[in-house]
């Protein structure tokens, strides 16, 4: 069912024909009674509606009535229907069918529905459910009929209608439906001319068409109407309407022209920032309303804000009552004076006559003929000479009259006359209130003729005249704010976080509005890149010369940051043309140049607009630049390939031909063996699956290679699908014959099988092909782990030639891992070894492999493996003494170690006695321990005679050259001892090697500290840094502290004070753990002296308190209290 109120009354019902109802009286009752059916009409309300004029003496009897023919009217024919209108409590309730609709009822929804829609966006919807509610409410509602009811209820509908034809006119406009915005706009201003709203309107109907002049004309109007009729001025949404016409509502950059972003919904973008700036412009405002004349040239990047920066400061003057005008140049216009044109014209359109200043006849009848022209452009030199000095007088007239805000915007793309017209205005200024605010792209640049705008702004730049206003990116706070005024709450927290935005964007307004539109985008169907950004970067890219527009592509697929003969290299440019390319990027504040270790390397400004570029290349183009980029890096970098295996890797792999590329897979191993070094396991794994992607069909045996890589790299970074990965992997490399790539598969799957033993059989399995398989084929030490596995798989290892010739092959390769790089690895080795020798019960074989074990574990600086391995250490060295086989070499390495824990402790009286009593075990000929055993024990008391600042008897020449400058520092000599020690750090002499390395270098770091020279001490840190975590010593047989107590010390020397506090409290930590009472005593001063040298707060509290307890340990442990 559908009940018409408006125009004439009738029911509709599907199937049959409408009804009418004809009596007024009974019209205006029905009205009544279907609009407050929810609760009700009273009897005395609904017969003042039907008699207003006074009610009839037996007026109870003909309301009966009325009733009576508006039920029937509701039933109709059905007699059968239950009664619609109930007397109830002295009121009557109308019940209508479920479903029945009321055209007034279904008018206001739409109305509210309209709103909606246009709010979010949805244009279409908005003007059709507006439109049918227009339709309805253009109907007369009751016309026949007076009173205060029906008054109160068109009054209503009439408000409604209103707000529909407003908001149908605001949807046909952002549908560039100009016919139906301008024809709802001019229809809600008939209907209520007072209502601004629908006048803004009308103002935006006009700007959708294209009518910018009329727009202007129709606020005027309203202006003089308000003025007239009312004596106010417009409202400040009015004011801020007009102001917005005056200038691009919209941030988009200045050039070149690009399509404004319609995702907001057409919507204004929000201002956000800026303070700094406009407390200039409106600081320079105030001055010109007291009489000033100043140009302000406001300039920036493409995007960043410099139109919407001006327009907002001419809104804000527009609505303070100032006079604004506005215009623009275009690149390519021929427009004469075009900004001026546009500015003045505008001016022209809306001022009425009398309003206009006095000019001379010639002047009024060069702008009435040449504004209303249609070829401008076609003008000659004497007409476009009248135009100039017509449009002068102009603005200085009216600026004489009153304060002139006037927006210039892109005067750097302005023509000749333009620039002479404003030398003109400079040289006219005198008496006027002029504000001329200019936009511009970076200073004194200008695509078309860069020397005539530099030359223009040059003339005018003095006495004060000229201001300039630089516009940089947007503050992290402001991003914030702009974050919570485009993005409703329920889509904020799919956007970036401000700082990755602004590393995105720079902070630049019109690239941040995109992307943040872009995040707030519900649509599945988006595409990967906000489409504005993409035309923003071809414009950037448009507006360049080849040479740059060409690096700037190669730069865009190396990355954020590029290397500048790398990327020309690739890029085919010769040294002069990158560096002429460079320079061109650079002022157009595409790229710049980092602030890092690198000068050499540039970085986009903003990465978003990288992307953007590096997205609009083809598929072929991007493998084409990605492979010139990998080529040029093994052109120009090949001596220092390592540090760019990561880059290799990338590109190599971007660059891949289709159907397997070697060169991608190799260099994905690279970079993978890089990121495990790194500490980044899940890194090298997806690297690994990277380069099996890249594997050829046909290479059987590259396969088995890749997939043994991928399932150890997958091992490592504990992943569960490798024991998979790693039997594929073993199973095509034996049946490739690359037995050692399948030993390597075999040693990683029974790793996994030793705590989950899903595959145990097939480890087992694999090791016995391995080991069966002879010498030849598999490398004497792969064949000691292969033993080792299968001892801890619980197969038997029988001594024979193969596990000897293993355990000598294992012990060689432990000594060519001693030293601080390899660790882990040797720790792991040695562990392996230990399995072996233990399994064959060789005595002595066992002593050297859990020596390496603790030497590995002691250096490492993990106290608690340490103590696990010198448990096993001296297990063997016992079980050894028992049997009678190599009780020399664990007596002696045992009394290096008690010295060195003496010495750390500081029991010095029990370190001397005990060195009394070493004897050194001559070197074996296999060298498989060194230094040689009880050797170290003489070289640790060096150590602790520099701790108790006491001499020496002697300097035997068996001492390395840091043990001897110590020892000469100590009795106070130092021109000799320095020299060695800065031969020593800087590499002009050569350290020793091994073992020995970690042990000599503390020394030397124990020297720099006596000779408290910063540039020694620098040299000192850059080789103990990459070791910050180790300790010093020559593994468990000597001990010169930790690195970190080295680092903190030689910290304190540079000035480095957080550094020193950083290292020196990681050293207390370690030491503590020892019981090395000296050495914490002396890093507790070392923390103190930079403590009190930094001067924080508490520090220097926290300072004597350190110096306190490590005097009060020095005396106890009878040292001489020391500085540091």
């Amino acid at each position: 069912m559908l009940i018409r109120l408006t125009g004439l009354v009738t029911i509709e019902r599907d199937g049959a024909a409408p009804r009418h109802l004809s009596s007024a009286q009974t019209q205006v009752a029905f009205a009544r009674l279907v609009m407050e059916r929810t609760g009700g009409t009273s009897r005395d309300h609904l017969a003042d509606t039907v008699w207003p004029e006074g009610l009839p003496d037996t007026w109870a009897s003909a309301l009966r009535s009325v009733v009576s023919r508006v039920r029937g009217f509701i039933a109709g024919d059905d007699i059968n229907a239950s009664p619609p209108i109930i007397a109830q409590g002295g009121r009557y309730l109308l019940r209508l069918p479920v479903g029945a609709v009321v055209d007034v009822e279904q008018a206001e929804t739409d109305v509210a529905q309209a709103t909606e829609a246009f709010t979010a966006g949805e244009f279409a919807d908005a003007e059709r459910l507006a439109a049918a509610a227009v339709a309805v409410l253009e109907r007369p509602f009751m016309p026949d009929h007076d009173g205060e009811w029906p008054n109160s209820v068109r009054e209503k509908l009439g408000e409604l209608l209103v707000s529909a034809l407003e908001t149908a006119s605001l949807a046909a406009s952002a549908l560039n439906d100009e016919r139906n915005s301008l024809r709802f706009a001019d229809e809600a201003v008939r209907r209520a001319p007072l209502r601004e709203s629908a006048h803004r309107c009308r103002m935006t109907a006009h700007v959708a068409a294209g009518n910018r002049a009329e727009a202007l004309r129709s606020y005027h109007e309203l202006r003089r109407m308000l003025a007239e009729e009312l004596g106010i001025d417009p409202a400040p949404e009015t004011q801020a309407a007009y102001a917005e016409l005056l200038g691009s509502p919209v941030v988009a950059p200045s050039r070149p022209r690009m399509t404004k972003s319609r995702s907001n919904g057409g919507s204004a973008a929000p201002f956000v920032g800026r303070r700094q700036e406009l407390a200039r412009l409106s600081a320079t405002w105030a001055q010109v309303e007291d009489g000033a004349c100043h140009m302000v040239l406001v300039t920036g990047e493409p995007g960043i804000g410099k139109t919407r920066l001006v327009t907002e400061a001419a809104r804000r003057i527009s609505v303070s009552g100032g006079v604004v005008m506005y215009g623009r140049s275009d690149s390519g216009s021929t427009v004469p004076c075009q900004p001026f044109v546009e500015a003045l014209g505008g001016y022209v359109a809306a001022t009425p006559t009398d309003s206009m200043p006095d000019l001379s006849q010639a002047t009024q009848e060069t702008l009435t003929g040449l504004l209303a022209a249609e070829h401008l452009d076609e003008l000659g030199s004497s007409k476009r000479a009248e135009l100039l000095l017509a449009l002068t007088e102009l603005l200085v007239k009216v600026a004489r009259d009153q304060p002139v805000f006037v927006v210039l915007d892109d005067l750097d793309l302005a023509d000749d006359d333009t620039l002479v017209m404003l030398r003109q205005v400079y040289r006219r200024r005198f008496g006027t209130s002029l504000m001329i605010a200019a936009t511009a792209g970076a200073p004194g640049r200008r695509p078309d003729a860069p020397d005539h705008f530099a030359a223009a702004i040059h003339d005018v730049d003095r006495e004060g005249w000229l201001r300039r206003i630089p516009v940089t990116g947007l503050a992290e706070a402001d991003v914030r704010a702009l974050i919570r005024r485009v993005l409703p709450e329920t889509s904020a927290g799919q956007a970036p976080p401000p700082h990755q935005l602004i590393a995105d964007t720079a902070g630049n307004t019109f690239l941040l509005l995109e992307l943040l539109r872009w995040h707030g985008d519900p649509d599945p169907a988006r595409p990967p890149m906000p489409s504005g950004i993409v035309e923003y970067a071809s414009a950037r890219l448009s507006a360049l010369d080849s040479a740059p527009r060409q690096l700037l592509r190669t730069a865009a697929a190396a990355g954020p940051t590029f290397e500048l003969d790398i990327a020309a290299q690739a890029a085919e440019l010769s040294t002069a043309d990158a560096v002429e390319a460079l320079d061109a990027l650079v002022c157009e504040s595409l790229v710049a140049e980092t602030d890092g270790e690198f000068t050499h390397e540039f970085r986009f400004v903003h990465d978003v607009v990288r992307r953007a570029i590096y997205q609009q290349a083809s598929a072929a183009r991007r493998r084409w630049l990605h492979t010139r980029l990998a080529d040029a890096i093994e052109l120009r970098r090949a001596g220092e390939l390592a540090r760019y295996s990561r880059t290799m890797a990338h590109h190599r792999d971007a660059g891949a031909v289709p159907h397997g590329d070697q060169r991608a897979v190799r260099w994905g191993w690279r970079a993978a063996a890089r990121a495990s070094q790194d500490g980044a396991p899940n890194e090298a794994v997806h690297l690994h699956r990277q380069a099996l992607e890249h594997v050829p069909a046909a290479d059987v045996e590259l396969r088995a290679e890749a997939l043994t890589n991928l399932g150890l790299a997958q091992l490592a970074a504990g992943h569960t699908d490798c024991e998979q990965t790693l039997l594929d992997g073993a199973i095509q490399a034996l049946h490739n014959g690359r037995l050692t790539m399948a030993a390597q598969a075999a040693l990683g799957l029974a790793d996994v099988v030793l705590s989950r033993p899903r595959m145990r059989s097939e480890a087992v399995a694999l090791i016995e092909i391995l080991l069966k398989s002879g010498p030849a084929a598999v490398d004497t030490v792969t064949v000691g782990r292969l033993l080792a596995r299968q001892s801890q798989l619980g197969g038997s290892v029988v001594a024979g030639e193969q596990s000897t010739a293993a355990l000598t092959a294992m012990t060689r390769e432990l000594q060519l891992l001693e030293g601080p790089q390899d660790v882990k690895r040797r720790m792991n080795l040695a562990a392996e070894m230990q399995a072996v020798a233990a399994a064959v019960g060789d005595k002595y074989f066992q002593i050297v492999a859990t020596h390496h074990r603790a030497m590995a574990a002691e250096i490492s600086g993990d106290v608690i493996l340490a103590g696990n391995a010198m448990v096993d250490l001296n297990t063997a060295i016992d079980i050894a003494i028992d049997a009678g086989e190599g009780d020399h070499v664990g007596a002696a390495l045992r009394i290096d170690h008690t010295v060195a824990i003496a010495v750390t402790e500081g029991r010095f009286s029990d370190a001397a006695a005990v060195t009394q009593r070493v004897h050194r075990v001559p070197d074996d000929t296999d060298h498989r321990i060194a230094p040689v055993p009880g050797s170290m024990a003489a070289r640790q008391m060096i150590v602790a005679n520099w701790l108790r600042r006491s001499s020496w008897p002697d300097s035997p020449s068996t001492y390395e050259a840091a043990e001897r400058s110590l020892i000469s520092l100590v009795g106070g000599d130092r021109g000799l001892p320095h020299l060695t020690v800065r031969a020593l750090a800087t590499g002009v002499e050569p350290l020793p090697s091994g073992d020995e390395w970690p042990h000599i270098v503390g020394l030397l770091a124990l020297g720099g500290v006596e000779l408290g020279d910063p540039a020694t001490a620098e040299a000192l840190r850059t080789l103990l840094e990459p070791y910050a975590d180790l300790n010093c010593c020559v593994g468990y047989r000597s001990f010169v502290g930790p690195a970190s107590f080295h680092l903190g010390r030689l910290a304190v020397i540079v000035g480095d004070w957080d550094d020193a506090e950083r290292h020196l409290t990681a050293a207390l930590a370690g030491l503590a753990h020892r019981q090395a009472r000296p050495w914490t005593a002396l890093a507790q001063l070392a923390l103190a002296q930079a403590l009190e040298a930094r001067g924080r707060a508490g520090d220097r509290r926290r300072a004597e308190t350190l110096r306190a307890e490590a005097n009060w340990t020095l005396a106890s442990l009878d040292l001489q209290p020391q500085s540091a």
